[in-house]
C-alpha cells in the first residue's frame, strides 16, 4: 500500500502470460480441511447470523509442487437464499493483507482507525458490513495474513513474489476455492486496495484464460492502475499534476472548509494551464512564476518552499512541509492525520507514516483475536504487512511499469455486462483520485458501466464514519445492479 517503487532496470512490468492449467494443478488434490464456526453480530437495526471459515489453499508451481499456500477467511450468511453474491477481497502493496479492508470497511467487526499504535481498541460489530448483500472472502497471497511461502528458495521467491506470479497464484486461489464450495454460479466480484488496482483487472483476465470463469463485478478501491503515471516525475508532469487536487482537499480538510466543488477549479488548472506551463520549463521565468505562484495557493504551502521546488511537488515533500512551522509530520496516507517531527531539522525524514504506523499493531492484535475467538485450532500469528514481500518483489520486464489498464479496456470489451467501480478518497497522496480519473478518461464509455465515486479522506476513506456509510450505499447499489442483469 505505498506510493514507493524504486526506478531502475530492473522495475519493469512482467509481460503477461496466461497458460490455460487444468483443474488438479492447481491443489484440489491436496486439499486442506478448513476451519468452521458460527457467528453472529447484534446491529443497530439487525442481527446477522454467518458461518466463519478460515483455511490455507495450497498452490503448484509448474512442476506440480505445493510451494505456497494462500491464506482464505470468509464470512458466509446463513439461511440468505441463492443465488447469493460473492466478493473476493485482495489488499495491496505488495505485501500488505486484506486486514484493513476487513476490519476497517466492509467486515462483520471494524477496529476504530484512529489514536496511537499502543491504544487499546477492541472489535466491534460493523453496522456497515457488506454482509447483508454479499457474502465476504478475504484472500491473502503467500507471505501476507496466514498466507505461506512453504519453499524460500530464490526460483519460488522469484515465481510467488512477482507481479505475473502474484496475478496467477491469485486467479488460482479464487478457482479453487470457488470449485471446492461450489459457488461457480454465484454472482461474483472482486475488490482490491491499492496495488490491488494493477491485479484485480488482470486477476479477472486470468480467470477468465486459465480457468473459464467470469466475474460480474469488479470495485478497485483507492487503486493504483497505472504505475507509468507516477514514476516518470523528472520530466513529465502527471504525477504532480494529478496530486494538485488532493493537495487542494487536504488544505481545505485542515481549514475546515472543505467541498468538493471546490476543487473543480483546481482539477482544471492541472489538467490544462499547469501541465502548459510546466513544459514551458524554467527558460519562461513568467510562465514558472504564475506555476508557482497558483500552485502556493493550491497547496496552503509557504512560498518559498513551492518556490525552491519550482512547484513541482510530490507527496513526500508535502508531508514534510505541510505542518512543519507547528512541529508536526503529515500523513501521506490521510493528511488530516499528523505525528510530533522527530527531527525537525531533516529536510526529508524518513519515519514511518504517521497514520499507517498506527494501524499495524491495533489490526495484528484484532485480527488475532478474531481469528483465536472464531477459528478453532489458531495458533498461527497473522501478518498485517509484510515489507519483505515488497522488499523481494520482481518488478523486472522489458514492457514497462505495472499498469491493469490494458486488462481493464480488454475486459470491458469482452464482456458487455461486466461493471466496473472505482472508489478514492479526495485528500490521498499516494493513489490519488484525479490520477484515475485521468487515466478512466481515455478508455471508452463502455455504456456507462464504469463508474468513479469519490469520499472525504485519504487512502483508506472508510476510516471516517461517513465516507464509510457512503462506500457501503455504493456497493450496495453496484452489487444490486448486477444481480438485475443477471
Amino acid at each position: 500500500m505505498t506510493r514507493r517503487l524504486m526506478i531502475g532496470s530492473g522495475i519493469l512490468l512482467l509481460l503477461t502470460c496466461f497458460a490455460v492449467v487444468p483443474h488438479d494443478a492447481i491443489a484440489q488434490t491436496s486439499r486442506k480441511p478448513a476451519a468452521e464456526t458460527t457467528a453472529s453480530v447484534a446491529l443497530p437495526d439487525r442481527a446477522l447470523a454467518f458461518r466463519v471459515v478460515a483455511e490455507r489453499l495450497p498452490l503448484k508451481n509448474d512442476r506440480g509442487q505445493v510451494d505456497a499456500e494462500a491464506g482464505v477467511l470468509a464470512f458466509l450468511r446463513k439461511d440468505a437464499g441463492s443465488p447469493r453474491p460473492i466478493t473476493f477481497i485482495i489488499g495491496g502493496g505488495p505485501g500488505t493483507s486484506s486486514a484493513y479492508l476487513n476490519l476497517g470497511a466492509i467486515g462483520p467487526w471494524r477496529i476504530a482507525f484512529d489514536g496511537s499504535p499502543s491504544k487499546a481498541r477492541p472489535l466491534l460489530a460493523n453496522a456497515e458490513t457488506w454482509l447483508d448483500f454479499t457474502d465476504l472472502v478475504f484472500i491473502d497471497p503467500p507471505g501476507t495474513g496466514q498466507g505461506l511461502l512453504l519453499q524460500r528458495d530464490a526460483r519460488t521467491k522469484e515465481r510467488v513474489w512477482s507481479v505475473d506470479g502474484d496475478i496467477n497464484l491469485l486467479s488460482d486461489a479464487i478457482a479453487t476455492w470457488l470449485r471446492n464450495h461450489g459457488r461457480l454460479a454465484a454472482p461474483k466480484l472482486l475488490l482490491g486496495q491499492s496495488y490491488g488496482g494493477v491485479r484485480t483487472p488482470r486477476i479477472a483476465e486470468a480467470l477468465q484464460i486459465r480457468h473459464g470463469i467470469a466475474l460480474n463485478g469488479l470495485i478497485l478501491a483507492s487503486p493504483a492502475l497505472d504505475y507509468g503515471w507516477r514514476y516518470h516525475a523528472r520530466t513529465s508532469p502527471l504525477s504532480f499534476a494529478t496530486l494538485l487536487p488532493s493537495f487542494a482537499a487536504a488544505r481545505l480538510e485542515s481549514e475546515g472548509t472543505f467541498e468538493a466543488h471546490k476543487l473543480i477549479a483546481v482539477e482544471d488548472y492541472a489538467s490544462s494551464v499547469f501541465i502548459d506551463e510546466y513544459l514551458r520549463g524554467l527558460r519562461d521565468k513568467e510562465a514558472a512564476s504564475r506555476l508557482t505562484e497558483r500552485v502556493t495557493a493550491i497547496t496552503g504551502l509557504p512560498a518559498a518552499v513551492v518556490s525552491a521546488a519550482r512547484g513541482h511537488i510530490d507527496e513526500k515533500l508535502f508531508s514534510r512541509e505541510f505542518a512543519r512551522m507547528n512541529g508536526k509530520l503529515t500523513s501521506s496516507y490521510d493528511p488530516s492525520v499528523t505525528s510530533e517531527d522527530p527531527d525537525p531539522a531533516t529536510p526529508r525524514p524518513d519515519y514511518a507514516d504517521p497514520f499507517l504506523a498506527a494501524l499495524k499493531a491495533p489490526l495484528t492484535i484484532a485480527m488475532s483475536d478474531l481469528l483465536k475467538t472464531n477459528v478453532p485450532g489458531q495458533q498461527r500469528a497473522y501478518i498485517v504487512s509484510n515489507e519483505a514481500v515488497f522488499d523481494e518483489w520482481q518488478w523486472n520486464s522489458d514492457h514497462g511499469l505495472p499498469e491493469s489498464v490494458t486488462a481493464l479496456r480488454k475486459m470491458l470489451a469482452l464482456d458487455p455486462a461486466l461493471r466496473v467501480l472505482v472508489v478514492h478518497g479526495y485528500s490521498d497522496l499516494q493513489t490519488p483520485y484525479f490520477e484515475s480519473t485521468l487515466i478512466l478518461n481515455q478508455l471508452p464509455d463502455f455504456g456507462g458501466r464504469i463508474a468513479q465515486r469519490n469520499y472525504r479522506g485519504g487512502h483508506m476513506f472508510y476510516s471516517r464514519d461517513e465516507s464509510r456509510a457512503a462506500f457501503r450505499r455504493d456497493a450496495e447499489a453496484f452489487v444490486s445492479m448486477i444481480r438485475q442483469q443477471r
